[in-house]
């Protein structure tokens, strides 16, 4: 937030930028918007759904390509523009499980399905990394609900879920048939 009241300080103050001759005036009403979280960064400067779903597709990009970090540095912010938008919680959950910060991956899928509590990528990742916490009853519910929201596992994390679930499975029989 601080870096936030900085940036529209800049912006709002009566002298020009080192270099440049034009001030960009915002009135102040609006710059006391952001601040108060009345209107999202993206409204404030002005970005249209197109134009951020348009970042985050240059991102999911970069981040099939191995560009993780340029993944993430768009992902983060399209989620300060946007910060109720469950889809731009998800990619950079699913960017932070790629750089195996896994934490603030759970996080991220957290806010995600807060916004959209069917978001089906979400739940796959909350429940991988439920999975790799050793919470398997919290793991097997998220990755459960994903194959619910897509029976017909058209979503690539709904095949991995259930991947997951079919290999579980398989393991839970082979320690019933050793006892």
């Amino acid at each position: 937030m601080g870096d936030c009241l900085a940036l529209l300080e800049a912006v709002v103050s009566d002298s020009a930028p080192r270099g440049e001759k034009e001030k960009v005036v915002v009135p102040e009403a609006l710059a006391e918007a952001v601040i108060r979280g009345e209107i999202t960064l993206g409204q404030f400067l002005n970005l249209s759904n197109t134009q951020l779903y348009a970042w985050a597709d240059k991102a999911y990009q970069l981040l099939q390509a191995g560009s993780s970090q340029q993944a993430l540095q768009i992902f983060q912010g399209l989620v300060a523009a946007s910060p109720t938008d469950a889809v731009f919680h998800a990619q950079l959950g699913a960017t932070l499980m790629t750089l195996e910060r896994f934490d603030e991956a759970f996080d991220a899928f957290r806010l995600a399905l807060q916004f959209n509590d069917g978001h089906v990528d979400a739940l796959v990742g909350r429940g991988e990394i439920q999975l790799r916490r050793g919470n398997v009853p919290e793991a097997l519910a998220d990755l459960s609900k994903a194959i619910q929201l897509d029976p017909g596992l058209k979503r690539r994390a709904t095949q991995r879920a259930h991947a997951t679930l079919r290999t579980l499975k398989q393991q839970a029989d082979q320690v019933k048939k050793s006892r």
